[in-house]
């Protein structure tokens, strides 16, 4: 089966996502490990399964239900049912997985807020006061040099100037400490980028990046309501599944009492009542099996609704009626380029990739420019006053000379990541547009394929009315009864499995177009 493509995002600045790999898969082969045997017992058993079937004389829509689609379209099916749309619904909302996804969205929500917030200015207050004793001190012999010279300076005055003051001659030496004691700071910083291409263009990233999550959150609600929808499906087909055999079992007792008949009137030997015997045990086998396959889909299908696995669920018969639908090629493929959330998550890839390309050409190019400042008091002693007062503004510009080519570097990496990506969305709409070919392709041949399968129906049914006639009046054996009601009972089958079939490939179909 063909998987679909995979996004992988800017790889500087969008982290490798990977956008939901889908490919149709069996349900039975993942959902129910039952599921498997039972099909494989249906084809390799139909002798005994299949007469059991018919010979309860069920409706044809009844015997198709018994090989209910094991993979089918949320979006189709939720159209005609009002309970499982409901469940879906209930999904949507505590499915934990799903959940997951939404808490990604919002991180990246908040991401996208950050890269907008770089581009205020900030303000910031700060207020310290220090106290220190011991460490380095700055020394310097101030009393040594200056104290001789005002010594003989007092020399000289009193000479030539008898009575003038004189200088100190005990200037001490300095000795102080390096760390600042009682002293504070108290301001308010602000700075602000006037210009810097790192934030403008990182902004963009950012809210590519939210687009691309969204997409993919998106992607994912496709999936889980598929799920739903196929784990409901597949709950109901074993309940229906059990319904048969319970008739069947009914049917076999009453085959039993009338062969038991017979052989009371020597028209029969005990074999007929021993084989009736045979059918019983194997379709009391057949019921134990269906029973766990039946508590199996059930946990599964709570499992996806975030409840407890034993909790009940409602069966809506409603969608056992058909539906007929016409697709038209060009419609399918238009509808798919615009709503497939997997090409929404490549176009907001590339736009990403394009905005890191011109963040890199930018910086060859444009400086950084910036302004800052600082407001306050600073100073000996916990003072607020016009000594300590201060003010302080810059503005400033970086600017790299000389890298070893790094920038250049980048922006080629940017570019080439923008081209991978355009080519992957061009392989992308390729991809969508030949899955969307086969699908209506396997859809038509699968309505041709049920059609014939009726005839052959009609045609089986004839045939046994004639066979069971002359059985009731002896004039047949009952091998000859069975093989007529095996033929009868596996043209019906292959009607169900051509109308699942049908309904099969209308939901891949409408799947792959995006509805």
């Amino acid at each position: 089966m063909r998987k679909y493509f995979v996004l992988l995002g800017v790889s500087e600045y969008i982290n490798r996502l990977q956008i939901g790999q889908y490919q149709p898969v069996r349900l039975h082969a993942v959902l129910n490990p039952f599921a498997d045997n039972l099909f494989f017992t249906l084809a390799m058993n139909a002798v005994h399964k299949i007469k059991i079937v018919r010979i309860m004389k069920l409706p044809i829509r009844l015997a198709w239900f018994f090989l209910l689609p094991l993979l089918w379209s949320p979006i189709v099916y939720a159209q005609r049912s009002t309970v499982l749309e409901q469940y879906i619904q209930a999904g949507l909302t505590h499915n934990l997985a799903l959940q997951q996804q939404d808490w990604q969205l919002r991180k990246a929500q908040e991401s996208v807020r950050q890269a907008k917030a770089l581009s205020y200015p900030v303000f910031q207050f700060e207020a310290n006061y220090m106290r220190a004793t011991g460490g380095r001190r700055i020394q310097f012999p101030v009393g040594d040099l200056v104290n001789p010279i005002f010594a003989n300076l007092n020399l000289l005055n009193e000479l030539v100037q008898p009575g003038s003051p004189d200088y100190p001659t005990d200037v001490p030496n300095v000795n102080e400490q390096f760390l600042p004691d009682d002293f504070h700071e108290t301001k308010v910083r602000f700075s602000y980028p006037l210009f810097n291409t790192d934030l403008k263009y990182n902004r963009l990233i950012r809210q590519e990046l939210y687009a691309s999550q969204a997409a993919q959150k998106a992607a994912y609600e496709v999936e889980l309501r598929y799920r739903i929808a196929a784990a409901y499906l597949n709950y109901l087909q074993a309940i229906e599944a059990e319904k048969i055999w319970l008739n069947s079992r009914t049917v076999l007792q009453e085959l039993r009492r009338f062969n038991e008949s017979l052989v009371n009137h020597h028209v029969a030997t005990r074999d007929a009542v021993a084989a009736a015997d045979y059918e019983l045990s194997k379709a009391e086998s057949e019921l134990v099996r269906l029973r766990g396959a039946q508590n199996t889909a059930r946990a599964y299908f709570n499992y996806l609704l975030h409840r407890d696995l034993q909790s009940e669920v409602v069966a809506d018969t409603a969608l056992m009626q058909p539906a007929a639908a016409t697709y038209a090629l060009e419609p399918l493929l238009a509808q798919a380029l615009a709503q497939r959330p997997e090409l929404a998550a490549l176009q907001a890839g590339i736009r990403a990739a394009d905005a890191d390309t011109r963040r890199n050409a930018a910086n060859l190019r444009v400086p950084d420019f910036y302004v800052g400042g600082e407001l306050g008091f600073q100073g000996f002693g916990y003072r607020f006053d016009s000594e300590q007062a201060y003010a302080l503004v810059r503005v400033g510009m970086t600017y790299d000379l000389f890298d070893g080519g790094l920038r250049r570097s980048r922006a080629q990496e940017a570019r080439l990541e923008a081209e991978r990506l355009r080519t992957q969305l061009a392989d992308a709409e390729q991809q969508i547009a030949l899955q969307i070919t086969e699908a209506r392709n396997a859809w038509q041949a699968a309505q041709q394929a049920y059609t014939a399968a009726q005839m052959g129906v009609r045609a089986a049914e004839e045939a046994f009315r004639i066979v069971n006639n002359k059985y009731r009046a002896n004039q047949t054996l009952l091998i000859e009864w069975l093989n007529a009601q095996n033929r009868l009972s596996t043209a019906q089958l292959q009607q169900s499995l051509a109308w699942y079939d049908v309904l099969l490939k209308e939901a891949a179909l409408r799947r792959a177009a995006g509805f």
